[in-house]
């Protein structure tokens, strides 16, 4: 899954060095043309996760379609690898998800709905030589997951809910959700969630959180929205119409210098038709019995939709 969430770009980040083969992937100035293909190439990375490996492969394959040559940089990593990348041309997009790169990029920023953060992005992206295109509905966030038989037995909708039976509850999550903004702290500030119990869970809302909460062992988990087990198990998302936790929408992160408004109008096509419902889809085929590669299922998904 993930690596943790809201990694910071900090002044020493930008120090960071890339490796050898990382830095052969580079296009130089990839959308600009080469005398060779008109319409130039472009490197894709992806941060080393199949949800990612999968994004990447939407955008290069419809580009592919679209005469550009693509090249692709999988497994680069977090953003404290991938955003030096991007400033020196070593990749020229990679698929990213909103709220973490406008808390990255600007650490006091405090936009959560999507259209606060979008809004908030291109200013916080600037000095970096950093742009998006259109976000996808689609959104990979945390949120707070009940079954469905304690959300029937306690008429349990929005994380507002939570309030009254707060005592008597544990939320699973990773070691350091006690201290993010959507905590403790949080939890009560915005919604008034108090005095739960906590249990750390290390796996990122991975196959032993969802064995505590359905055994009974938690009540509450942390899981990512497009993690497939929600649907599998029929478990409830707490809806949070307060934006306790900021919008994590799918965008397309460029390089300035490689974005061009043919590229972006191709990737754009993709996001306008990406929903959260779709992208767990994509991932459950993605870890189903037979493994197809993330080639395989952005391809058939690009097909399905009618995009190449």
């Amino acid at each position: 899954m993930h690596a943790p969430k809201r990694n910071r770009i900090t002044a020493g980040l930008l120090a960071i060095g890339l490796t050898a083969s990382l830095a052969a992937c580079s296009s130089g100035n990839p959308l600009g043309g080469d005398g060779n293909d008109s319409l130039g190439s472009i490197t894709i990375g992806s941060q080393g996760f199949a949800e990612s490996d999968i994004l990447a492969q939407l955008y290069g394959q419809a580009l592919a379609a679209g005469g550009y040559t693509v090249d692709y940089a999988p497994g680069i990593g977090s953003r404290e690898t991938f955003i030096p990348a991007l400033q020196d041309g070593s990749i020229d997009l990679i698929p990213d998800y909103a709220g973490n790169l406008l808390y990255g990029a600007d650490p006091k920023a405090t936009a959560a709905s999507t259209a606060d953060v979008m809004e908030a992005l291109p200013a916080a992206l600037e000095p970096l030589g950093l742009v998006v295109s259109t976000a996808a509905e689609a959104q990979d966030a945390d949120s707070l997951v009940v079954t469905k038989e304690f959300a029937e037995a306690n008429s349990l909708v929005t994380i507002a809910d939570l309030k009254p039976i707060a005592s008597k509850i544990t939320i699973g999550a990773n070691t350091e959700f006690e201290g993010r903004s959507y905590g403790r702290e949080g939890l009560e500030k915005v919604y008034g969630v108090k005095g739960w119990k906590f249990k750390a869970i290390d796996d990122y809302g991975g196959p032993g959180t969802l064995s505590d909460l359905l055994s009974g062992a938690i009540q509450v988990a942390d899981i990512y929205t497009t993690t497939p087990s929600i649907k599998q198990n029929d478990l409830v998302v707490l809806e949070d119409p307060k934006h306790l936790i900021a919008a994590q929408n799918i965008v397309p992160l460029f390089n300035k210098d490689a974005y061009s408004v043919r590229v972006a109008n191709i990737i754009d096509q993709i996001s306008n038709k990406l929903t959260t419902e779709e992208l767990m889809s994509l991932n459950e085929i993605s870890a189903g019995d037979s493994k197809p590669s993330p080639e395989k299922v952005a391809k058939d998904w690009l097909t399905q939709m009618g995009l190449i």
